[in-house]
């Protein structure tokens, strides 16, 4: 019995990696590409995956420069993670996943890492609506999500700066109420901005149309909450 579970497991982890990366190819970018700035909007399906391996063992990320990585050697990058680390996974290429790791402070790392070190958790996907709450914080980005006024809806306001050096600041924002459909959440202002997002146990999965604003500026990206002192 227990094998008949693990392998209707693979397949249906198989089942989501292959439906993800076609949805990624089809916005023209490498099959074997994974960066920070596209994974936001790179797949309609995300898993959270915790790291597997020996104690102080190194699980590394790969890169995906030059064109035959993550094959090559020179693919392998200085970032890796330990065993346990949580991180969440887009799609797969070959035997690598496209993972995106979010410490509570600092900056996110991006990249492959081989599917072999990995261990599937499982997410709610009919989150609470208390598990909306909160303000969400990505670096430049701020989302807070309160209820509303309007039974069953969430009110959502979202700040975004985008800063060019040389006092030269574009700014963003938007304020809508809407209702979760499970664990994802879509709303759209009259200025035609469009925005995304899944909720993953404790990230916010966040991606926009880039009309949300001035140039170059988004809120794409994964929100942690602010933690209260």
């Amino acid at each position: 019995m227990k094998f008949i579970q693990s392998f209707a497991i693979l397949i249906f982890v198989f089942a989501v990696f292959s439906t993800a990366q076609v949805f990624a190819q089809l916005d023209g970018n490498p099959a074997n590409m994974c960066r920070n700035g596209l994974f936001p909007r790179d797949g309609k399906v995300y898993q959270m995956a915790r790291i597997t391996g020996k104690k102080g063992g190194k699980i590394y990320f790969y890169g995906d420069e030059p064109e035959d990585c993550q094959q090559a050697k020179n693919c392998r990058l200085k970032s890796y993670l330990i065993p346990g680390s949580e991180i969440i996974v887009t799609r797969s290429f070959g035997d690598y996943a496209c993972s995106w790791f979010q410490p509570r402070k600092g900056t996110e790392t991006v990249g492959w890492i081989k599917l072999e070190n990995l261990e599937w958790i499982e997410i709610n996907k009919n989150p609470a609506q208390r598990n909306w709450l909160g303000d969400w914080r990505y670096p430049n980005s701020w989302i807070v999500i309160s209820k509303s006024k309007k039974l069953n809806l969430l009110a959502i306001r979202g700040d975004s700066v985008f800063d060019r050096g040389g006092g030269n600041v574009h700014v963003g924002e938007f304020d809508n109420a809407a209702k979760p459909t499970g664990y994802k959440l879509e709303l759209s202002n009259d200025d035609d901005c469009e925005v995304s997002m899944q909720l993953l146990g404790k990230y916010l999965i966040v991606s926009d149309n880039f009309k949300c604003g001035g140039v170059n500026v988004t809120f794409r990206g994964v929100y942690q909450k602010k933690v209260k002192k």
